[in-house]
């Protein structure tokens, strides 16, 4: 089988290989089954999310607790985020592992092909809305929860609403990443002001899609 170059690219994964690869063997019930679980475990992820926001996750994330309790609730609502990017990290893991098992010998991805932060493909809106989402989480590893602040949007009695914020100058300067601004480049400051919006529209729109592709590319052998 020929492989040829990304500009004939049909699928997303393909401009991620940056080449028109097709599989090279049908993919069994088992590995279909790691690839469905793998995309169920981010959807619970993500639901555990919405489920935990008060507004809407796409539009208006933002969550509500007693004036005590802002610092536990907040720091819950950091831990559902860094589930879901781990989750996100294991998803694109799976696809990678099992796009290697059926593609022609010579032709394999690397974690870091996903993303054009690490060399990765810019053609693709998967990978840079990825990049961000890639630098959170590598924040999360490397700085704690240093680019990140609560912003009060109201208050009712004893209660308040707030917004996760995301704060660019700690994430470039507290973060102790190196090249930080990276994983900024490719999305605005705009688009990175509320992660949770973020992450609402991507999983929603940009990753579903990119899902549904992949699983046909696994089914174009």
């Amino acid at each position: 089988m020929s492989s040829d170059s990304s500009s004939e690219c049909e699928f997303q994964i393909q401009e991620i290989a940056g080449l028109a690869v097709r599989p090279d063997r049908g993919i069994s019930d088992g590995n279909r089954t790691r690839l469905s679980v793998a995309k169920r475990t981010l959807d619970q992820n993500y639901f555990e999310i919405d489920e935990y926001v008060d507004g809407d996750l796409e539009t208006n994330p933002i969550f509500i607790c007693h004036n005590d309790e802002r610092e536990e609730e907040g720091f819950e609502a950091l831990r559902l985020l860094h589930n879901y990017l781990a989750s996100l990290y294991s998803f694109n893991e799976t696809i990678r592992v099992l796009f290697n098992q059926h593609s022609p010998d010579g032709i394999s991805l690397a974690s870091r092909d996903f993303t054009p932060t690490s060399g990765g493909t810019d053609r693709l809106l998967y990978s840079r809305k990825l990049a961000f989402l890639r630098g959170l989480r590598t924040d999360f590893q490397h700085g704690g929860f240093s680019c990140f602040a609560f912003n009060k949007a109201g208050d009712l009695g004893d209660f308040a609403g707030y917004h996760i914020v995301f704060e660019r100058e700690a994430f470039m300067n507290d973060s102790g990443l190196s090249d930080p601004n990276r994983f900024l480049r490719h999305t605005n400051t705009s688009e990175q002001q509320y992660p949770l919006c973020f992450l609402g529209l991507f999983h929603k729109n940009t990753l579903q899609t990119f899902y549904e592709d992949t699983d046909e590319w696994f089914c174009s052998y």
